[in-house]
């Protein structure tokens, strides 16, 4: 009988382990998706930021409401809409946004069942502007699945995630409802499909690719940029497949393009879905299956090339590097991962300079008045791919100036984007300041300027020492003086000290004819006080510490001069004068926000209209501040923080078994 080497046979413990590790392979791409999706869920905006996604949504909501495409309301934000089929008014952008949207926008529209039209329109916007948080958390998944593809560790999968899912402008934005997430996942899929075609001889993986690619056209139109790069990997890969040996025999050039043009083709055929849905949307809309509703700006890259990269990449208000520090690593990581992937890395360098070049032609390089430069955020999971080689050796110890350089990339990362968190980017750019000193002024980099608003904000409303002007106060009528201001139904005071504080208040109730009466009240500590009708009225109270006071009335309508829009107000407050009791004067701070109007069309500014003064661009603030009621509220407080716990708890105990399984 033959002897058998047994240090050589697996034993049961060895196999139990390749189990372990192979099973802890498989879910890490699962645990970095739900890790990333409660941290988006958690720090979620709410609401819309642009006329690109007012225009977005409003398709959403024909679809779901109407089974139509075209635009129909007349309270609308200003939108860039096109004239379409029969004269009716329809968007130009694409179409998968809308449709993806669909079951987000059914779940705020469940939620606000039975209420009226504004709570509607508010969780319906709420719904759909959660569509990019599993989107951007899915690309951290999917990115780790093709570091891990690519030979490179778990640790190394985990930084790029990282890097990519925190530490740059793919976190603000996965709070959007713009397509560039959604554009980025499906680029980032068709790349990393076509390796795994290419690597496993995959044909059912090269369809997806090609699906991919072709919904990339049917989410956004310049994404067909990246067509012809992803068709000639395709090709190469097959033909560098075909060695000029096989088993001993020579193949043949004949057979060699035979195999090239059925690779092609296959991975053709994934593009049908994605070009038919352009094509049945442009019929939709125009009548004409070619008309994407671009035709007028075929023309507008207007832009020097050399201008708009300089802006892009080197200017302290959008550069790539400095929104999305993962750039800098990639330059470094994209030479050795050429060493191991040359394809690849052609394919990767690619579609990052095509991108680069077309969108630094365009007439808006900049992205509109957005966070940081939007319209590379496609390529930024590339990016992150491509430093890969660089989180492997910074893991792997190799280096301290590696793993220095990589701490500090992410560092400053999670820095820059977390202001884009908690700060509503059109705040800063609603100031005044010129474009020019934005883009390329450093003291006025909105990296810098966002973080001095929180500053500023969060002592208004929580610095001691002083009394706040709080919920219910509009905006100051002169630009110099923090009074008068008008209230809505309410205005509340808070005075931030220690001692007791005599407020000396001055109001007007002055109503003009056909308004009803005010009733205006004062309510302190829940003992209200009426107050006189009409003018000059002055008041003097006595304050305790932490106790708010809150001043009451019955609101009318009025028109805010120079404007259309109108408002609701209560009383005219002319002046305010806080003394504690050992007679030193409190100052006052503004962080007044005005209540949220009904209409859509101006519901929209209020989220970033300077004067509106709110602390964080979270959630959670504005819905304290909407008009859905405690148990809608609560419904939707339930399901956000809800599902974060229940993804970050799985996330966090898969990570856990992956570690201990790596042990």
């Amino acid at each position: 009988m033959p002897t058998v080497n047994e240090a050589a046979q697996p034993t049961t413990s060895q196999y139990a382990l390749s189990a372990g590790e192979n099973a802890a392979q498989r879910h890490a791409p699962l645990a970095a998706f739900l890790l990333l999706l409660a941290l988006y869920l958690l720090t979620a905006s709410g609401h819309l930021y642009s006329p690109d996604e007012e225009a977005m949504y409003y398709v959403t909501r024909a679809i779901a409401t109407r089974a139509d495409v075209a635009i129909e309301n007349g309270d609308l934000v200003p939108m860039p809409l096109r004239e379409g089929r029969d004269g009716r008014r329809v968007s130009p952008y694409g179409i998968l946004s809308s449709l993806a949207a669909l079951p987000f926008f059914a779940l705020g529209a469940l939620i606000a069942a039975g209420a009226p039209v504004e709570v509607y329109e508010y969780l319906t916007r709420f719904g759909v502007s959660l569509l990019n948080t599993p989107v951007t958390a899915a690309t951290g998944a999917v990115m780790f699945t093709f570091v891990v593809a690519l030979g490179y560790g778990r640790r190394a999968a985990w930084l790029a995630a990282a890097a990519f899912g925190v530490a740059s402008l793919a976190w603000p934005y996965a709070r959007t409802f713009f397509s560039e997430p959604l554009t980025g996942l499906l680029l980032l899929c068709a790349v990393e499909r076509a390796y795994a075609a290419r690597v496993r001889r995959d044909r059912r993986a090269l369809l997806l690719s090609g699906m991919a690619t072709g919904l990339l056209i049917a989410t956004r139109i310049a994404a067909a940029i990246a067509l012809p790069f992803l068709a000639l990997y395709v090709g190469m890969a097959a033909w560098s497949h075909l060695s000029s040996h096989q088993n001993g025999a020579y193949t043949g050039t004949g057979k060699r393009l035979r195999t090239v043009a059925e690779r092609v083709g296959l991975w053709s055929s994934g593009l049908v879905p994605g070009v038919a849905l352009v094509v049945g949307y442009n019929l939709a809309r125009f009548g004409i299956p070619l008309a994407s509703g671009y035709s007028d700006e075929a023309s507008a890259f207007t832009t020097p090339l050399l201008t708009g990269l300089a802006g892009l990449l080197l200017s302290p208000g959008k550069s790539l590097f400095l929104y999305a520090p993962v750039a800098l690593l990639a330059l470094a990581g994209a030479p050795l991962l050429w060493r191991r992937w040359r394809l690849e890395t052609s394919l990767l360098l690619s579609l990052v300079i095509a991108h680069m070049f077309l969108y630094a032609r365009w007439h808006a390089w900049d992205g509109g008045g957005v966070w940081g430069p939007r319209l590379l955020l496609p390529i930024v999971p590339l990016l992150a791919v491509l430093a890969t080689p660089v989180f492997e050796r910074a893991t792997a110890g190799r280096s301290v100036v590696t793993r220095l350089v990589v701490g500090v990339s992410l560092t400053f990362g999670t820095i820059n984007a977390l202001a884009g968190v908690l700060v509503n980017p059109a705040i800063y750019l609603n100031m005044g300041i010129p474009r020019r000193l934005i883009y390329f002024d450093v003291a006025h980099s909105p990296l810098l300027a966002h973080w001095r608003i929180a500053a500023e904000r969060w002592q208004a409303r929580y610095g001691v020492g002083q009394c706040i002007l709080g919920d219910g106060f509009y905006f100051a009528e002169a630009r110099t003086t923090m009074l008068p201001r008008m209230t809505g139904d309410q205005g509340v005071i808070a005075c931030r000290s220690d001692r007791p504080t005599l407020l000396t208040i001055r109001i007007n109730d002055d109503r003009p004819a056909g308004a009803p009466p005010g009733n205006p009240m004062l309510d302190l500590a829940g003992r209200p006080m009426a107050l006189r009708d009409g003018q000059g009225s002055m008041v003097r109270v006595m304050v305790p510490p932490g106790e708010p006071l809150v001043l009451r009335a019955k609101p009318f309508a009025q028109t805010i001069p120079g404007t259309e829009r109108q408002r609701m107000v209560g009383l005219r407050v002319n002046e305010i004068a806080a003394v504690d009791d050992r007679g030193v004067r409190l100052p006052l701070a503004d962080a007044a926000i005005e209540p949220p109007p009904a209409s859509p069309r101006y519901r929209w500014g209020w989220y970033f209209v300077p004067t509106v003064r709110h602390t964080t661009d979270l959630w959670i603030g504005y819905l304290l501040r909407s008009d859905v009621g405690p148990f809608r509220a609560a419904a939707v407080a339930g399901v956000l923080v809800g599902t974060a716990l229940a993804a970050g708890v799985a996330g966090m105990w898969m990570v856990f078994k992956g570690v201990q399984v790596g042990r």
